[in-house]
């Protein structure tokens, strides 16, 4: 295995609970970013990180002071190849394994200038009927928040780390 930790950073739980439910199936240690000076510096790691305007939270002090092996990203849409192409685009994760995990949103437990950044974005998702199923499940997320945290998303990840 080349990674020998998980270092995640997360803003309203969910990456945490993803974080967490690594170590538990893998055995390995579970920390928050700001807690990873506790490591040796170039340790190899799996960094989880939520979705902010595209950028994954994190990554790049991460990337300054460990090795990065493998990267989550943790949104609120579903996944689709779409999705994954444009977030390793965007976060330069060429030739890194690159996994995109659904979480969820919770707007009251946003740090203050991100909920000042979502609101704009909440009434224009919101501020017409819904096209379709997910269109309508998105708005309620937006209104109400929701969770959708699967161990099973995990699936890929593990299959990378024992194979690697």
């Amino acid at each position: 295995m080349t990674a020998s930790a998980i270092v995640y950073t997360s803003a309203t739980g969910f990456t945490a609970r993803y974080a967490q439910l690594l170590a538990r199936k893998t055995g390995l240690p579970c920390l928050a970013l700001e807690r990873a000076k506790e490591l040796p510096a170039g340790t190899g790691v799996v960094y989880l990180g939520w979705l902010c305007a595209g950028g994954i939270k994190g990554l790049k002090k991460a990337r300054k002071r460990l090795a990065v092996r493998a990267v989550c990203a943790v949104g609120m849409a579903p996944s689709s190849p779409e999705v994954v192409n444009k977030l390793a685009g965007q976060n330069h994760l060429e030739g890194l394994p690159f996994f995109y995990l659904r979480g969820g949103y919770a707007p009251e437990k946003l740090p203050g200038p991100y909920k000042l950044m979502m609101a704009p974005m909440t009434k224009a998702v919101t501020g017409h009927p819904p096209k379709d199923e997910n269109e309508a499940v998105m708005q309620e997320a937006f209104r109400h928040g929701g969770d959708w945290v699967d161990e099973g998303a995990l699936a890929p990840v593990l299959a990378w780390l024992e194979g690697s």
